[in-house]
């Protein structure tokens, strides 16, 4: 009576627990093919990657030696940008609102400002709609690299 009930006990476990334990192996294969990629281009870029970042539409990658940014995004088939941070002037994130509620964010960049003109880093973008990341998280994120960036800026 035992080897019965434990069966019909572990099969709906098992019916829930494995596409979940599936789901999170994808997850950890993306992100370490993301990691890889970020690599093997900041390679080809003679850049030795300190810091790095991997989210769906944006790898980031700095070389704080040679004070440059690697900005990879995977959904436009891997155009990668390099940034010489000693030619920025200004970093500042950018958070803009929808304009009919002010406690939604719409977008978040990073904005870096040097002699040539604006480049903005797109962190968060609504109308991706591949995103499905949080507005707040991905803030959170753009701060972190403000942070990590600004050291590196022209003075």
């Amino acid at each position: 009576m035992d080897t019965p009930s434990t069966i019909i006990g572990l099969v709906p476990l098992a019916i829930f627990v494995l596409p979940i334990l599936y789901l999170i192996v994808q997850q950890n294969n993306k992100q370490k093919q993301g990691l890889k990629n970020l690599k093997n281009i900041g390679n080809k870029n003679n850049l030795r990657l300190e810091k790095t970042e991997v989210s769906s539409n944006l790898l980031l990658g700095l070389d704080s030696e040679a004070h440059k940014l690697l900005v990879v995004e995977p959904v436009n088939n891997m155009q990668h940008r390099v940034v010489d941070l000693r030619k920025v002037s200004r970093s500042t994130v950018n958070a803009v609102a929808f304009p009919n509620n002010q406690k939604l964010i719409k977008r978040v960049s990073l904005d870096l400002l040097n002699s040539t003109g604006k480049m903005d880093i797109v962190f968060y973008d609504d109308d991706d709609d591949n995103d499905n990341h949080n507005a707040a998280e991905r803030l959170a994120v753009a701060k972190k690299w403000n942070q990590l960036i600004r050291p590196k800026l022209s003075a």
